[in-house]
């Protein structure tokens, strides 16, 4: 199976990390794998990109058709920071928020599984 894009589930303690994408609403970091790149180095690199964290202790959660999920810790802050026409906010929530970029289903259950990875590890 190819994969050509990966996303991550970032928890800090309860709560997890989502961006504000300037041309969508709030969403998982995460985005397209390059060429000579693995699935791992496009989930640190996208992760760090969008929110200007450090990602630890990252482990896949779930194969999806061209994509993998990732789970994992957010690190110390960086001294890059997220391109503002790319994303607009970076924030820790303990809920899902209402405003999505996409269905409410995909992130329950996708939440839900890395909810249960995390506290059993």
């Amino acid at each position: 199976m190819s994969i050509s894009y990966v996303y991550v589930i970032a928890f800090h303690g309860d709560e997890f990390l989502m961006v504000r994408h300037a041309r969508r609403s709030w969403e998982m970091p995460g985005g397209k794998v390059n060429a000579g790149e693995s699935p791992g180095e496009a989930a640190v690199r996208e992760f760090r990109e969008e929110t200007g964290y450090d990602v630890g202790g990252l482990n896949v959660i779930e194969i999806e058709d061209g994509g993998l999920v990732y789970m994992g810790d957010v690190g110390k802050k960086l001294s890059t920071t997220p391109d503002a026409r790319e994303i607009a906010e970076v924030k820790l929530f303990k809920e899902l928020p209402d405003n999505l970029s996409f269905p409410l289903v995909e992130y329950t259950r996708m939440l839900d599984a890395a909810r249960k990875y995390h506290s059993a590890h």
